[in-house]
């Protein structure tokens, strides 16, 4: 089958680790890939991936992934595709294999592919142009998690302009990047609870778009552009008691808008790359955020930039700056931010083998006396903390 849209489909995948699937059947049109990945990192203090460790203390996680990719030829214009993907990891309570991608879909070649299933929104095609580190990278990234159930997906290519669209159906503890306040742990009705980021979708919607220049000087230059948003289901608890804050439903909904631009490439050379992007939640009615303030919603701005240099060896040398602000809306008036710098320092041994080590500083995160907004700071707390990681990757 010609290289089509379906590259795009798993660019995700290509950015943060090396593509080299294996045809494991291949016959009369019908071809299955499969591909995968297991690795080992050592996690310091406080980094936010110590799970198994109550104090937050060092120690060593192994995760894997799996993966198939599926085509079979339809007619001489259209050919059947899907993709599904899952990853264990040491940290999981069940050690069971969650799925992280699961969609059918027909790539019509020059005319688009239309997939449904499990899968991001659109807009990650925007911020993934920073998404260059294993684990301390895309701190300042709305949407680029977002991977949901019930989404609809149609992706074209013409000459060197990209469009995207995406549409998700209704579906209950959905991701929703920035959405703090969503699903959370029963207990305590004081504090700094912490939710989940999840939330009950009505439906959300996400369009991006791209143009790619020819090579110049040492690359390729990338334009890209989204916008979307979501509607919450109305919660079913009754609305104005303080239950609302630890219902999953206590938003209203949310708008998102980002831009990036990138010169060059990560194969060799140079590499540079600028993501922003804006998200806005509004609550049902204005929240307590337990702390004693009440506000309308919030809204998370963040911006992005990094630079690498790919050696022809395989060495990688990666850092980066980046910034999230969180501000409130309407009636009390708080805001927190996190200014970090993940460093990087990758060598590729061979297509398979991947060994690296990574840090992040804090620049100007705010301190404890800031966090009136405590219950929405979860995501910049570990920020105040200088960490590092150093892993090992087997791909296949």
């Amino acid at each position: 089958m010609k290289k089509t849209l379906l590259a795009a489909a798993v660019a995700a995948l290509a950015v943060s680790s090396v593509a080299s699937a294996a045809t494991i059947y291949d016959k009369d049109g019908t071809a299955v890939d499969v591909y995968g990945r297991v690795q080992a990192v050592y996690y310091s203090q406080d980094s936010g991936n110590n799970a198994q460790s109550a104090a937050n203390d060092g120690n060593l996680n192994a995760s894997s992934r799996l993966g198939f990719d599926f085509r079979s030829t339809l007619t001489d214009w259209a050919t059947a595709v899907a993709k599904v993907e899952w990853q264990n990891a040491d940290d999981d309570a069940n050690n069971d294999f969650n799925s992280r991608y699961v969609w059918v879909g027909v790539d019509f070649g020059e005319f688009g592919l239309v997939k449904a299933g499990k899968f991001e929104e659109a807009i990650k095609y925007v911020v993934e142009t920073t998404d260059i580190f294993d684990d301390f990278g895309c701190m300042a990234q709305l949407g680029n998690d977002d991977r949901r159930d019930g989404m609809l997906g149609y992706y074209v290519s013409v000459q060197n302009f990209d469009f995207n669209a995406t549409f998700g159906t209704p579906k209950d503890g959905q991701q929703v990047d920035g959405a703090f306040l969503g699903e959370t742990h029963t207990g305590s009705t004081t504090g700094n609870a912490v939710g989940e980021e999840k939330v009950d979708i009505q439906y959300a919607w996400s369009m991006s778009f791209g143009y790619t220049t020819p090579e110049i000087l040492f690359g390729p230059m990338s334009f890209r552009a989204g916008f979307g948003g979501a509607e919450m289901q109305p919660r079913d608890n009754g609305e104005g008691s303080h239950y609302d804050y630890y219902a999953k439903n206590v938003y209203d909904d949310y708008s998102n808008w980002a831009l990036s631009a990138t010169w060059g490439t990560l194969d060799e050379g140079l590499y540079l790359s600028a993501s922003y992007n804006e998200r806005d939640f509004n609550f049902i009615n204005p929240t307590d955020l337990v702390t004693g303030f009440t506000v309308d919603g919030y809204k998370i701005r963040g911006l992005e930039g990094v630079a690498a240099w790919t050696f022809a060896n395989g060495v990688s040398v990666r850092g980066g700056i980046e910034w999230m602000n969180i501000e409130s809306d309407g009636g009390a008036d708080v805001e927190v931010d996190a200014v970090t710098a993940p460093l990087y320092v990758l060598y590729q041994v061979n297509p398979n083998f991947r060994v690296w080590a990574e840090g992040r500083v804090n620049i100007d995160t705010h301190d404890g006396k800031n966090y009136s907004f405590r219950s929405v700071t979860h995501r910049t707390y570990n920020a105040m903390d200088n960490v590092f990681s150093v892993g090992a990757r087997y791909t296949f």
